[in-house]
């Protein structure tokens, strides 16, 4: 029996729940089981137990064993990652190894020459496995820096002839770039920050929107360093007055990185970012986002529509660009003419006529916009409206027959409304051309390896009135999640549809008391409901909604905050 009719049977899943990972199977090349855990219609356990059945093979879980250093010296990591193998303990002459094709002959003799002892196979789920190989094959610590500790890093960059003067530092700043690379790439962090201070240079990453520590280096590693990054990214080495701005590509463990660098002088030396973007590491699917199934629905609909625009909102690092992307990655299954213009471009799409604008050349937004209008297109991404202009271009290519997605910083569906018309569009124009404004935030998810019961807080009652006997759930801790209790990061969406009866508020320059009251009645949930929900699922934290979203404005402050609006609206018209 196929893995999916087990699920039906035990009725983990629907049929339409199995449809949708089937269809996402074909397109990714990944396990049926993998995209279903991924897609969150189920849990590991229920995907490994429908497994052990089906194929009549122990399972385990790879990150409730403890890993020993003996497993991982015995496979050598290009078998691992090959056969998609990780060795979870030695046991005399046998090696103990967790794999997610447990019935491949050929890959159990690799594995079995490789490692010169006898194999004891467990199956457990690819994304585990994976993980597993990029944290256990790297060293945890910083390098000592010898001719043979070379990370397993190749960087691609035209600018890697200039050099730096000192060439002993050079060779100790190449290796220790390369290493905090690899860290970063393995920890699954977004970023990478170098920061000078009096006596030292702490380097620090992002994980899941948090900082965390990975070392605190003598101040006279800071100028080598720096210019490591900068020859990299193929920056002036010489220039330190004025921020500077560049991108290189990096090949780690197999997989490439595309890294975007910027400095900044500060008063103790320049300050240093990388920007992680991983190329297969991110697949853009609007189902793997977190919207909410009625969301999702309303979402859809409005971006399949011919004409318009479709505004996604939230401050930097909320993931806007991801949902343009998953978007405009589904929209390219129904053959249209999709062209964007971005600054930059973060990733490649197929079928995607994908731009980017050049402020030396004077190769603006609203510039590339209306050249984008002269392709015949059908849907138009714009990178993000930071003015008049765009915004007006924009309105203008959504009335003429294009739909139109973009992004802008605000904080709220509805304060985005306001914030369009504080830029100086006319009502009319907004009412008649704007389908749907979308705000989202990310939130970090509960470790699943170390999830345990909770009781709520007596001070965070009120916000379950109605689910006073509901299970919530923290993350312990464990080595998995490096003691967060968080690993990876889920999209809350507070989705405004712009009716008929919202458009006759906005004409009348209605308060935004009264666009939220619209709104909700039809059948808009704000971030921290949204969020709220996600606590009662089992997937985030109380502690998360209040880091993340911000109290409903009560109707009195609500009104008070639309008479404001009102009045330096009139104090403009006058």
């Amino acid at each position: 029996m196929t893995l999916g009719r087990i699920l039906l049977e035990r009725s983990v899943i629907t049929e339409t729940q199995l449809e949708t990972a089937i269809a996402q199977q074909k397109r990714s090349g990944e396990r049926l089981g993998q995209v279903i855990v991924d897609l969150g219609y189920t849990t590991a356990d229920n995907i490994l137990g429908a497994l052990r059945d089906q194929l009549n093979v122990a399972t385990t879980r790879v990150n409730a064993n403890t890993v020993s250093a003996e497993a991982i010296q015995a496979l050598p990591e290009k078998v691992a990652r090959k056969h998609t193998a990780f060795p979870l303990m030695k046991k005399g002459t046998t090696l103990v190894v967790a794999m997610a094709t447990p019935k491949d002959l050929s890959a159990l003799g690799d594995i079995k020459f490789a490692a010169g002892c006898e194999i004891q196979i467990l199956l457990a789920l690819e994304g585990e496995i994976n993980a597993a190989i990029d944290r256990y094959y790297h060293d945890e610590s910083l390098p000592a820096f010898s001719d043979d500790s070379a990370a397993d890093v190749v960087i691609e960059s035209a600018a890697l002839q200039r050099a730096v003067k000192d060439e002993a530092a050079e060779r100790s700043a190449v290796r220790l770039v390369e290493r905090i690379i690899a860290r970063a790439a393995a920890e699954g962090a977004s970023d990478i920050h170098f920061e000078p201070g009096v006596d030292h240079l702490r380097v620090r990453i992002r994980v899941d929107g948090m900082f965390r520590g990975v070392a605190q280096l003598v101040s006279t590693m800071a100028p080598s360093v720096t210019a490591r990054v900068k020859v990299l990214a193929g920056m002036d080495i010489a220039e330190h007055r004025i921020p500077q701005d560049g991108r290189f590509s990096a090949l780690v463990s197999n997989r490439h990185l595309d890294l975007r660098c910027s400095t900044y002088p500060t008063v103790y030396g320049e300050k240093a970012v990388l920007r992680l973007l991983d190329r297969a590491g991110l697949q853009f699917h609007l189902n793997r986002l977190g919207m909410s199934p009625h969301v999702l629905d309303r979402y859809r609909d409005v971006v399949h529509q011919a004409e318009g625009i479709v505004l996604i909102t939230g401050p930097t690092g909320s993931g806007k660009t991801t949902t343009l992307y998953g978007t405009l990655a589904e929209l390219v299954e129904t053959g249209k003419n999709i062209m964007t213009i971005e600054n930059p471009v973060e990733y490649a799409l197929a079928g995607v006529n994908q731009g980017q604008t050049n402020d030396k050349a004077g190769f603006t937004f609203a510039k590339g916009l209306r050249a984008i209008l002269r392709q015949d297109p059908d849907v138009i991404m714009v990178g993000e409206i930071r003015d008049l202009e765009t915004l007006e271009t924009a309105i203008e290519a959504s009335l003429t027959g294009h739909m139109v997605l973009s992004t802008l910083h605000t904080n709220g569906a509805v304060a985005t409304v306001t914030r369009l018309t504080e830029m100086g569009l006319e009502p009319y124009l907004l009412a008649s051309s704007v389908r749907a404004i979308v705000a989202q935030r990310l939130v970090r998810r509960i470790c699943p390896t170390c999830r345990v019961e909770t009781t709520m807080p007596t001070g965070l009652r009120h916000f379950f009135r109605d689910n006073a006997d509901t299970t919530f759930y923290r993350g312990a801790g464990c080595d998995d999640c490096r003691g967060t209790g968080f690993k990876g990061r889920i999209g809350i969406y507070e989705h405004l549809d712009v009716t008929a009866d919202m458009c006759e508020l906005l004409l009348e320059r209605a308060s935004e008391a009264k666009l939220v009251e619209a709104a909700r009645a039809h059948g808009m949930r704000t971030l921290r409901e949204e969020c709220l929900a996600l606590v009662l699922d089992g997937q985030t934290t109380l502690e998360e909604v209040l880091r993340v979203t911000r109290a409903h404005t009560s109707s009195t402050e609500h009104k008070r905050n639309g008479t404001e609006s009102d009045r330096r609206h009139d104090r403009r018209q006058n």
